[in-house]
């Protein structure tokens, strides 16, 4: 669940603006006014008018934003999009389960095993479950308490900081991950040349964003959010929407992107498509407890039949998984 907005600043918050990081566009208009808030400052997304791309602007700057992931609670409320009630290091049995699932799923998309690459590795949970399958595995994190929990206590290669000072040779791997990581960026298509120059020729690089803030039913919620039975839906699940002004937390995402927006940025960084398929998240209050109400029960429904819609491409999805290739040539 997000925090509520405070009085008072926790630590200095400086401003910066900027066009759209997509086609470069100076040229937005107002979409969710205070969608976020780092004490009393709030903080605004908008909407290019040209690729439809929606970002935070003005947005914190570089030095706000590494405040911002030196909070201690950024693991508990920042990283979980106000979909789980645990703190992801609680998770960890679940989460590398959950990665050895779907790392075997990736395999048969790119053709086997080899040396894989995550940005963002967090705790690492992510990259044991790769290991474990027989991967060899490195990693990039830039917050130090996850690096050196990746590190000491999973002994896995994590380095901390950023990924252009990363000491990997280029062309070492054959995958590279970047899940819910492109969102943070101030700079997402060179983030993605990066990795591309990482990659091999005919290896692959699988990125996953959230995509419910830039699409059509979140558009729809805002417009009928004052009519919406809030109670109902409970606080969980208020906050997941974003209903609240300032109440989704820290602007940890900087950018929100659609379908579109992401395969065109993708494509622009130099890779191949190979796979575009949307979903939704599966609220934990909703999915991993048996007690529900009735109105729980029926919320869960909807989830179930939305995921079933967004994968078939018959609703807009709130999260984009995306599969590219480096060209061999």
């Amino acid at each position: 669940m997000a925090r509520s907005p405070s009085s008072e600043l926790p630590f200095e918050v400086l401003t910066t603006t900027w066009a759209c990081a997509v086609c470069g566009a100076d040229d937005a208009r107002p979409y969710r006014a205070a969608m976020y808030a780092i004490g009393p400052r709030t903080f605004d997304m908008v909407r290019c008018r040209r690729c439809g791309l929606v970002y935070c602007n003005p947005r914190p700057d570089s030095g706000t934003l590494g405040r911002m992931y030196d909070d201690e609670e950024y693991y508990t409320h920042g990283y979980n999009l106000g979909v789980e009630d645990q703190n992801y290091f609680e998770r960890k049995d679940e989460l590398i389960a959950e990665a050895e699932e779907e790392w075997a799923a990736l395999e048969q998309e790119v053709g086997g095993r080899g040396a894989a690459l995550e940005l963002g590795s967090a705790g690492g949970f992510f990259l044991e479950g790769a290991r474990r399958r027989g991967w060899q595995v490195a990693g990039v994190e830039l917050s130090p308490p996850a690096a050196r929990y990746s590190r000491e206590e999973l002994g896995l290669e994590v380095f901390e900081g950023w990924l252009a000072d990363a000491p990997y040779e280029p062309e070492r791997f054959d995958v590279a991950v970047a899940d819910n990581v492109l969102e943070h960026t101030t700079d997402p298509r060179q983030t993605l040349r990066e990795l591309r120059a990482l990659v091999r020729p005919g290896g692959h690089l699988l990125v996953i964003v959230p995509s419910y803030v830039n699409s059509g039913i979140f558009r729809l919620l805002l417009a009928a959010r004052a009519v919406l039975p809030r109670r109902l839906l409970g606080p969980q699940l208020c906050a997941m929407l974003k209903f609240g002004d300032g109440d989704g937390g820290y602007p940890y995402h900087i950018l929100e992107f659609d379908r579109r927006t992401l395969v065109r940025l993708v494509e622009s960084a130099g890779l191949e498509i190979v796979s575009v398929q949307g979903s939704v998240p599966r609220p934990a209050h909703l999915f991993k407890r048996e007690d529900l109400s009735p109105v729980e029960r029926l919320l869960r429904g909807v989830f179930v039949v939305l995921d079933a819609l967004m994968r078939w491409r018959l609703a807009p999805p709130a999260s984009v998984r995306l599969l590219a290739r480096r060209p061999r040539s």
